[in-house]
Parts: C-alpha cells; sequence; structure tokens
C-alpha cells in the first residue's frame, strides 16, 4: 500500500517550508493567493487528503427508488450535472429500495475508492442517514429529518425558502379576510414540509385567525395524498370545511382542487387552495394553482458548490442554506 501524502512532502517537492504549506492548505490570509493556488495544484496532483477531487472524480446521488424524486428532482440533476462535468466529476445515480434502507444497506459502489462525495436526496430515515455518514464520505443533503431544525449536525443541509413565503402566504389569506385556513400534509415528512407548516402556524397566530387544526388533514405520509379519492373522503371527514387550504406542495393541492370539484365546491369562489414549488401541472390544472414559486436548477448548482467546498475543506463550519422562493398568484386564489 502506498504511504499517505503529508504536508513535508509538498513542501519537499516545491522548495517550500512546511508552515507555508500548512498555512496555504488552510487558507490563511498571510499567504497570497498565488502562492495558496499553487500548494493546492501540487496537493492535488500528489492525491494529499481530500485534495486529491480536484483531479476529478465520482459523486454519487443517492436517493429512493420507490418515489418520483427522480422526475421531481430532474432539474436539480441537470444543475448538478452540468456544474460537476465543468469541475470533471461524473454523477453516479445510486438507487435505494425500502428493503435496503431498513436494513441500513448501501449500493456496493458507495465507498471510498468509488466515490468523492454524496448528495442525498429523499433520504429521511435516521438510522440510514447514519450509515451514509459512517463511510466518512463527505455527504451534503438536500432537505432533512424535521427534527433537525433544533438539532446540532456535521454536514451540510440545503433547502428552499420554506418558512418565510408559506407565512407572507398565508397573510395574505387571512388579509382577503380568511379566518378559517386548514393546513393539508404529513408536516412530519420533511424539514421542508415542517417549515412551510410553521409558517402557516405562525401566521394564524399572528395574525388572530383560528386554529387551523380543525381544519387540517396531516396524517402520516403513507396514506394516498396525491389520490382525489382518498382526498374526497379526508375532506368529508373534517368537521368542518375552511374557506382556504395551504397545501404542502403542489401535487397535494391538485389532489385538494379535484376532490373539492367531486363536491361541487367552487375553487376560489368558495375555497382558495395554495400549493408550493411550481410543478408544471400547478399550470394547467383548472384553475391554476396559487403557490411559490422554486429555482430547481440553481439547487442543483448550489448543492455542487456546497460538496465541493467540503471536499477542499473538510473541517470547515457546517451549512444549512434556504435558496430564495417567492409567491405566483393564479386563479385558484382570489385576487387582492
Amino acid at each position: 500500500m502506498a504511504e499517505k501524502v503529508t504536508v513535508q512532502d509538498i513542501a519537499d517537492a516545491m522548495g517550500l517550508s512546511r508552515n507555508t504549506i500548512s498555512k496555504a492548505l488552510n487558507n490563511h490570509p498571510q499567504i497570497p493567493e498565488g502562492t495558496k493556488k499553487k500548494v493546492i495544484q501540487k496537493a492535488a496532483e500528489m492525491k494529499y487528503k481530500n485534495y486529491s477531487f480536484m483531479n476529478g472524480g465520482n459523486i454519487a446521488l443517492l436517493t429512493r427508488a420507490d418515489i418520483n424524486a427522480i422526475s421531481f428532482y430532474s432539474e436539480t440533476i441537470k444543475g448538478m450535472e452540468t456544474s460537476l462535468r465543468a469541475e470533471g466529476f461524473n454523477l453516479i445515480l445510486s438507487l435505494v429500495n425500502p428493503g435496503d434502507i431498513y436494513s441500513c444497506t448501501l449500493p456496493p459502489n458507495i465507498n471510498h475508492s468509488n466515490v468523492n462525495g454524496i448528495v442525498c436526496i429523499e433520504i429521511f430515515q435516521e438510522a440510514y442517514i447514519k450509515t451514509i455518514l459512517n463511510t466518512g464520505i463527505p455527504t451534503v443533503f438536500i432537505d432533512f429529518l424535521p427534527e433537525s431544525l433544533n438539532s446540532p449536525h456535521k454536514f451540510d443541509i440545503l433547502l428552499m425558502e420554506n418558512h418565510r413565503t408559506t407565512y407572507n402566504l398565508t397573510r395574505s389569506l387571512i388579509g382577503r379576510g380568511h379566518s378559517e385556513i386548514g393546513f393539508i400534509g404529513d408536516h412530519n415528512h420533511c424539514r421542508s414540509f415542517y417549515e412551510r407548516w410553521l409558517g402557516y402556524d405562525q401566521a394564524l397566530r399572528m395574525h388572530r385567525a383560528s386554529s387551523g387544526e380543525t381544519f387540517s388533514i396531516t396524517l402520516e405520509d403513507n396514506n394516498p395524498y396525491l389520490s382525489a379519492e382518498w382526498m374526497l373522503e379526508q375532506l368529508k371527514q373534517l368537521p368542518k370545511l375552511p374557506t382556504a387550504f395551504v397545501c404542502a406542495n403542489d401535487d397535494i393541492g391538485i389532489s385538494v382542487i379535484r376532490a373539492l370539484k367531486e363536491l361541487h365546491i367552487d375553487v376560489p369562489g368558495q375555497i382558495e387552495v395554495t400549493g408550493f414549488d411550481d410543478i408544471a401541472n400547478a399550470k394547467i390544472i383548472d384553475p391554476p394553482l396559487t403557490t411559490i414559486h422554486t429555482y430547481p436548477y440553481g439547487l442543483g448548482t448550489r448543492v455542487v458548490e456546497s460538496l465541493l467546498a467540503r471536499l477542499e475543506q473538510p473541517d470547515r463550519r457546517n451549512e444549512t442554506i434556504h435558496l430564495e422562493t417567492c409567491i405566483v398568484q393564479r386563479g385558484s386564489t382570489k385576487s387582492s
């Protein structure tokens, strides 16, 4: 087995002091930028620790095989692939089935000899996440567990901005006279859904609207939220229908509109409905869905920035990054 490259080896190769090499690798302000660049290039050539990634390699995209994550995140994956290719990396798709997640079994290609870094999408099982992190391979998560909102962590998380825009969307409903507003979606499914629920709930509390619990459907996500038939039955079981629904995402919002039509309830005349994500179907449902627009391609490029920074500086501070979102007004809500 080849001996590991040390800081002294790089210093000897460049004719510089060990102290200078160490400072350059740690981005010390005393070292000129030109010297830093040359030191990092030499570290990459000599395959020193994580700097070997700069000669290219593989990044694994790890996601579940039993959901539509690939189609939903297609633009995000495109952004990742484009950015990684520009840096000399390959993106390798690794799908895991529920049995693998339950048994905490990683795909065979997830090891240090095959991949330099991992991006996780729709991986929300705590034990499986620990298995991934135990590999020691730098990992970035797109979305995460709900409880991570208040828990320390040793990795980077990227999300869309959920709380502020959902708060503002709910506040706009209250401003138009709604006092009975329901939330639909399992807010414990993931951190994004939880943040959206928090924004909705905060708006109700701050603007003295009625508690949304009576009007909400927040069953576990193993229920078929996207089935209009199932949604129809859930709506029938509510003690009273509200005058507006804030939905955790667009697919749920579309399901709600279809179910309300079956009940011969006019949207938005009798009940207004909002979603989140601004997927293609949000524009073509009748009426078109008021929602929160996201920037999935930009998410993909930003994920790559975060992961490459983590590869270059494994011990840097952890980040939780929220990317900008904005409200899109359409026909499922009344104009202000």
